[in-house]
């Protein structure tokens, strides 16, 4: 059967078509730019900040034999029920290496806690040289540095429930010119595009001002549920969000290098 429509009307239509589609896109995209800087303000407190805690983290190499899943269950059993016993406020995860480089590169595994407070932090240190058969059963599958330190920010929505997933940490030197406040702006902003671009649902965190650590201004995250994780990535793979963040005109304020872990969950932050 012949077309109703003359082949440069069709061919007319069809370009109608992508430029509606293109319009509506930067539109979609300035709209998430702009709840991008209205929310923030909303969901970070009175003081429009985002809440901050200290992250202590301990790099660690695994006994022959043992695997990161073998110290996530003892994280997630027998540290978990003697966190609750005695009350403490503590997050905790273990971040086991998948893609990780150099100098970063040599531990096994990252245990990191999170403390709302610095008093959390020596309340929980103090009791851990206390207990004891718990403290030498976890000296039988690991190995650890002492701890190094960050105060750590959400820059996107609250982490999600599952148990294992996907991490990236963008360790960041700031470009000229732009200095950690740049960086704290640019993530909200990035993190709404990025999942409005891939369909997506990830969270982003940072973490600065660090402690024990040198060579670095600040580190970015990326994580969420693995599905979502994976948009995200295949995003990067095809290029996807240059031209989105170029058209929502966003200028990532430094220059990154990309890890990869996979985060266990052993002892939920609050918050």
């Amino acid at each position: 059967m012949l077309s109703p429509f003359r082949p440069d009307s069709v061919a007319a239509a069809q370009r109608r078509a992508v430029s509606m589609k293109t319009r509506e896109n930067k539109m979609r995209l300035k709209l998430v730019l702009a709840l991008s800087l209205i929310l923030p303000m909303w969901a970070f407190a009175d003081d429009h900040m985002p809440p901050t805690n200290i992250a202590a983290v301990y790099e660690c190499n695994l006994m022959g034999g043992v695997t990161a899943d073998d110290v996530a269950a003892f994280g997630a059993g027998k540290f978990k029920n003697w966190v609750g016993k005695n009350d403490y406020n503590v997050g905790s995860y273990l971040w086991e290496a998948v893609a990780v480089s150099p100098p970063f590169n040599e531990p096994d595994m990252r245990w990191v806690n999170y403390f709302q407070s610095w008093s959390d932090y020596f309340e929980i240190s103090e009791g851990w040289e206390r207990s004891g058969k718990l403290a030498e059963e976890f000296a039988t599958m690991a190995t650890c540095d002492k701890a190094r330190f960050a105060i750590g920010m959400r820059t996107g929505g609250a982490a999600p429930q599952a148990k294992e997933k996907p991490l990236i940490a963008s360790v960041c030197q700031l470009n000229d010119g732009k200095t950690l406040q740049d960086a704290i702006a640019f993530m909200p902003k990035a993190t709404s595009v990025i999942n409005a671009t891939a369909d997506a649902s990830i969270t982003t965190f940072l973490w600065s001002n660090f402690v024990g650590v040198a060579g670095l201004d600040y580190i970015a995250f990326f994580t969420g549920e693995t599905a979502e994780m994976v948009k995200v990535m295949d995003g990067v793979k095809n290029g996807t969000f240059t031209s989105a963040f170029a058209e929502a005109e966003l200028m990532p304020p430094a220059t990154c290098e990309s890890d990869l872990h996979q985060s266990h969950e052993m002892v939920r932050a609050a918050g």
